[in-house]
């Protein structure tokens, strides 16, 4: 059962995405049941490194952390020297490596971690993750959508968009916009 619509962001931006704060008060959605569970199936089936679903009370603690660390970025300060520790020991303890294969086109690199498809795999994953949504942030590409009554991040793939989705926010902006032009017109 669906709990959520996932945007198939960068997976540290689809946890943080998780708790809508545009609702008064936040809504949560990981307080399913089985949400997390769906979070962390989402997730492992689009992840090309093995992934593991995470205990809810987990997960929470990794979205507060994710969460705060992108919120210092994106508020232009520094973040504190508590939540950077955390964020280097889940690094921490899941290195990563090189590892070479022989491919179609000769050998390839890969990157590994003996902790891929563990509980510290998946909590580094989301760390890396949110690495490369702050070089997304430095590009002027992470977005909070445009909806008043959203409050979902998204990585701009093009320099106009405005929503998290053109299907639900998109659309119903383009229809508010759409009515008011014809009230103002009769």
């Amino acid at each position: 059962m669906a709990h959520f619509t996932l945007l198939g962001e960068p997976l540290a931006i689809d946890l943080v995405n998780t708790l809508k704060t545009a609702h008064t008060p936040a809504l949560d959605q990981l307080d399913a049941d089985d949400a997390t569970e769906e979070f962390w199936a989402f997730q492992a089936a689009r992840s090309p490194r093995p992934l593991a679903g995470l205990a809810k009370d987990d997960t929470i603690a990794l979205r507060a952390l994710t969460a705060e660390l992108l919120a210092s970025a994106r508020e232009g300060r520094d973040a504190s020297a508590p939540l950077v520790a955390r964020a280097n020991a889940v690094l921490a303890a899941a290195p990563e490596h090189p590892n070479l294969q022989q491919g179609a086109d000769g050998l390839e690199v890969t990157i590994a971690s003996p902790a891929d498809g563990t509980a510290e795999g998946s909590r580094a994953a989301v760390i890396r993750s949110l690495l490369a949504v702050l070089d997304a942030l430095r590009a002027g590409r992470l977005r909070e959508c445009a909806a008043e009554d959203c409050s979902q991040l998204f990585v701009a793939t093009n320099s106009k968009r405005r929503w998290c989705t053109p299907d639900g926010c998109g659309n119903r902006a383009r229809v508010a916009r759409h009515a008011a032009k014809a009230r103002a017109s009769h």
